[in-house]
């Protein structure tokens, strides 16, 4: 399915990620450290890079650090675990694209690394014409369904390929941000879902009988009327994505805060972390209704 460069000095977690990856039909390449990932890159270049943190050498920081200034065509994964929480906030600000706590590979490392991949694919598709796209704008009214995440965000990103703006990467971040607001858009706030109601987690994990009673829920009477809206405005000097929902609930929670070691093995997909980390500026109405995540074309 995709090349992927692993990078990790645990043996024990090398095997387990190797297989997991392998068993998902992906070609991995493994390495223990980033200066031996730095190395390889050099003689070929992978699809994904998926790597620990703390590693001798050179760590996962400095290896996505590395990435995003050589590599920027190659999007970087982190792996967290307890204890390395700092590293990965520090990872997310410089352009890793998302994170899988090591407590949670068996569930989400495929998942996570399985988005990674078809939004790259969904860049490259349209970077043949790239800068042709001027200032798009378009709006989706969607139903409750988490299997259109993927589909609705990877033509967000392709519109942002086709603009010019922002690097693949960015336009990656981006699409993550944007998944992560509508997922909590339509199951935290149109379902009204807690976040201990197990058949979140099991939905996200892709149980598809927990998939089936989502999607029973949100064709109920309660809940059939209710939509979720996203808009995409793209201009020369910013892009403006607003997600909003008709439900009660609120799309966005805070607890545990993003970026503290709680929210790392927490969140899984379902926080803000990724948006907050990602996106330039996040501004939320006062009922917590509807985002609005802006993202710079150029900082400078």
């Amino acid at each position: 399915m995709a090349s992927i460069l692993l990078c990790e000095d645990s043996p024990t977690h090398t095997l387990l990620m190797q297989t997991l990856l392998e068993e998902d039909a992906h070609q991995v390449h493994c390495v223990e450290d980033g200066r031996q990932a730095i190395d390889w890159l050099a003689d070929q270049l992978p699809e994904l890079v998926v790597t620990d943190l703390r590693m001798p050498n050179m760590n996962g920081v400095e290896l996505v650090r590395t990435l995003i200034s050589d590599y920027p065509q190659i999007p970087a994964v982190v792996v967290t675990a307890r204890g390395s929480e700092d590293l990965a906030v520090d990872a997310l600000a410089l352009g890793a694209v998302n994170f899988v706590p090591k407590n949670s590979l068996n569930v989400l490392l495929n998942l996570v690394v399985r988005q990674a991949v078809a939004f790259s694919g969904s860049d490259r598709f349209s970077q043949s014409f790239a800068g042709q796209l001027h200032s798009p704008e378009f709006y989706f009214k969607l139903s409750n369904s988490i299997e259109s995440i993927n589909p609705v965000t990877q033509i967000v990103i392709q519109a942002l390929a086709a603009s010019g703006k922002l690097n693949m990467t960015e336009r990656i971040r981006i699409g993550f941000a944007v998944a992560s607001a509508l997922f909590n858009a339509m199951c935290y706030g149109n379902l009204e879902l807690s976040d201990e109601d197990p058949m979140i987690g099991k939905a996200i994990a892709g149980d598809s009988a927990s998939q089936d009673e989502l999607l029973s829920l949100a064709k109920s009477d309660a809940f059939r009327k209710r939509s979720v809206h996203l808009k995409v405005s793209g201009g020369e000097k910013d892009t403006r994505i607003s997600v909003s929902h008709d439900g009660q609930g609120r799309l966005a929670r805070f607890s545990p805060a993003p970026g503290t070691p709680e929210s790392f093995e927490f969140e899984q997909c379902r926080g803000m972390m990724l948006v907050t980390s990602f996106m330039d500026e996040v501004i939320f109405n006062s009922g917590f209704s509807e985002v609005v995540m802006v993202k710079y074309h150029d900082k400078k």
